[in-house]
């Protein structure tokens, strides 16, 4: 196990575990829900256009399911997404928030990828290569091409 997952694991530790319906019941509820339901879907595989874990997630795919597994509605593609999101400057994000970048042209507001910010500096997303699993928002290959950090509206 990398030491990624490992401090990932010791966020968990401190983090309330959501119990019962998939409804939130409030926006720290929600939030919990949305950042417990990433570790769900990890060593999912990456398929673009992917909907479901069955047979593989795209990162719009994974991350509109998991908001709506906490009750949450969020359009299918990134870039709707990023639109149907309120701008957070770094200093306020929370878990649960989503983080959008520009895989395709570094340094542009070209949104084509999105993960979830789970805390402690670590966001989950669905990547061509690795599948579902958490990276660091400080790695430089990921941070050089944020375009913004957003949160639900409901939030």
């Amino acid at each position: 196990m990398n030491s990624r997952y490992i401090a990932f694991l010791g966020l968990l530790a401190v983090l309330p575990l959501s119990a019962g319906p998939a409804q939130a019941k409030s926006i720290a509820d929600a939030r919990n829900q949305v950042v417990q339901e990433t570790l769900k879907y990890l060593s999912i595989p990456y398929l673009w256009g992917g909907t479901s874990p069955k047979s593989g997630l795209d990162c719009s795919g994974f991350v509109q399911l998991v908001y709506s597994k906490a009750g949450l509605n969020l359009p299918r593609v990134a870039r709707d997404q990023y639109a149907a999101s309120l701008h957070l400057k770094p200093a306020g994000v929370l878990p649960g928030d989503m983080i959008f970048f520009s895989m395709k042209k570094p340094g542009s507001s070209h949104v084509d990828h999105i993960g979830i910010y789970v805390g402690k500096g670590f966001f989950v997303h669905a990547s061509v290569s690795n599948g579902i699993h958490i990276d660091s928002v400080g790695n430089p290959y990921y941070y050089s091409r944020i375009v913004s950090i957003r949160k639900y509206r409901g939030f």
